[in-house]
């Protein structure tokens, strides 16, 4: 790798969180082996997008982007409306499925029901704008969050691991703990933050999202399910 280029490969990543993946914004699997890496002690084939290297930064270009906020508030209550939907439709969807994924509820919920949530005797009630459409893959699913990764990435269907997952886990977190023992501390097993690591997947809920999109990614599950 060229010089220049290399150096500003370091860059970047410092820029991002220390990310390890190299890809430009809004492109995916660059390297052609997005879900093949082990690297650190995540699980092999963690999705490389949610890798970090480094220790680094969360850096944006702050003015420009309080800028467009202003404008998009004008345009939220749609946007909140559209993800409810979303959420609810895919939901719907993959409700037929519960023996092989366990879905995310709101704070105060204890489950769903055809389309709205049954809530706990507290008297609260939470309204979601959903960031996405987290499901988990149950322990004794014949097939990994992995797997449905790949398969979804195949089909050109955008999807997420839960971030990084257990960040003690990550490079830059194992490499800092070789070199500055005392630098943090672990409180518990962690196994939480492993479940999560090694089961959590997302999917979109972004406004512009058609039915016809959704249909497709209901069906592309439906199709990979059939598999097993």
């Amino acid at each position: 790798m060229p010089i220049i280029r290399l150096v500003a490969h370091y860059a970047e990543s410092f820029r991002d969180w220390g990310r390890d993946c190299w890809c430009a914004s809004g492109r995916d699997n660059t390297c052609k082996k997005r879900f093949s890496w082990k690297m650190g002690e995540l699980p092999e084939g963690y999705d490389h997008k949610y890798i970090y290297s480094h220790l680094g930064y969360n850096l944006k270009p702050l003015d420009p982007q309080a800028a467009i906020g202003r404008q998009q508030l004008r345009k939220l209550p749609a946007f909140i409306q559209a993800r409810k939907d979303n959420w609810n439709y895919l939901r719907s969807g993959l409700a037929k499925f519960e023996e092989f994924f366990s879905f995310s509820l709101p704070t105060h919920a204890d489950s769903w029901s055809g389309g709205s949530f049954n809530w706990d005797g507290t008297g609260a009630r939470t309204e979601c704008s959903w960031f996405g459409f987290m499901l988990r893959v149950n322990s004794a699913a014949p097939f990994k969050h992995t797997d449905l990764a790949r398969y979804l990435d195949g089909k050109k269907i955008g999807n997420r691991m839960f971030f990084g997952g257990n960040l003690l886990r990550q490079p830059a977190f194992i490499q800092l703990k070789k070199d500055r023992p005392g630098a943090f501390r672990i409180v518990g097993d962690l196994c939480g933050a492993d479940e999560i690591m090694q089961q959590a997947i997302f999917l979109g809920t972004y406004p512009g999202l058609s039915m016809g999109m959704l249909d497709y990614e209901l069906e592309a599950i439906c199709d990979f399910i059939k598999q097993y």
